[in-house]
Parts: C-alpha cells; sequence; structure tokens
C-alpha cells in the first residue's frame, strides 16, 4: 500500500493488544481506522469539511469494493504486528469469510460510522 497509515489499534502505541480484545472487534477497529484514515485523506484532497450521503456512499464502493485486497494486507500486517505469536491465520480469514457473506451489511455499517462520526466533529 502506497499510503502511510500506522498499525496500531485503537490508539495503542506500544505494540499491546488489550486482553479484553477480542479478534473481531480488533479488525473492526482496524477496518474503521483504515476507512477514517482514507476518509480525512478525501476531505483534505477535496477541500471540503464533511461529505454529502451521496458521497459517503461513492466513497464506501470505491474503498470497500475497489480496494478490499488492500485493506485485508493492511488488516492482516496489523494484527500481526499488534499480537505476534497470538495472531491467528485462520481465524482472520474466517472472519474475512464472514464479512464478505453480506457486503451489503458491512457497507451500510460504514456508512452508518462515517454519518456518526461526521455528528460528532461538527
Amino acid at each position: 500500500m502506497s499510503d502511510n497509515i500506522d498499525n496500531k489499534t485503537n490508539g495503542n502505541t506500544n505494540g499491546k493488544v488489550k486482553e479484553h480484545e477480542t479478534l473481531p472487534n480488533l479488525i473492526r477497529d482496524i477496518i474503521f481506522h483504515y476507512i477514517k484514515y482514507y476518509y480525512e485523506k478525501w476531505l483534505k484532497d477535496n477541500d471540503k469539511k464533511q461529505m454529502t450521503s451521496d458521497e459517503i456512499v461513492r466513497f464506501i464502493e470505491v474503498y470497500y469494493n475497489e480496494k478490499q485486497k488492500d485493506m485485508r494486507k493492511y488488516i492482516r500486517k496489523t494484527l500481526k504486528e499488534n499480537l505476534g505469536a497470538q495472531y491467528n491465520q485462520m481465524a482472520v480469514e474466517n472472519i474475512f469469510l464472514e464479512i464478505t457473506q453480506d457486503p451489503e451489511f458491512a457497507k451500510t455499517r460504514i456508512r452508518v460510522e462515517i454519518e456518526d462520526y461526521q455528528d460528532k466533529v461538527q
């Protein structure tokens, strides 16, 4: 991936993951971190303070559909860095399968997160 997104979860800077974090929650947090990075980049590149509903939908189509391979690569790399020896490739791939079984639900969830984020920063 050409962009420089840090690979820390939940704002951790020491690379350690809290024991109560579950793998699905970590993956969710990493996805939101990834999307937020590109959301902020999109706003800066387009000189906007927030996205319209239509822009959010188009943005999700690009970053969920077209950049899915990059996002998965980023998730794997981040998990490996944060979990170390606890990284379980089989479990991660199973969660990816679950996520991709209902892409419309996943996109809706991302849209809602972006809208909530925009409401908070207004």
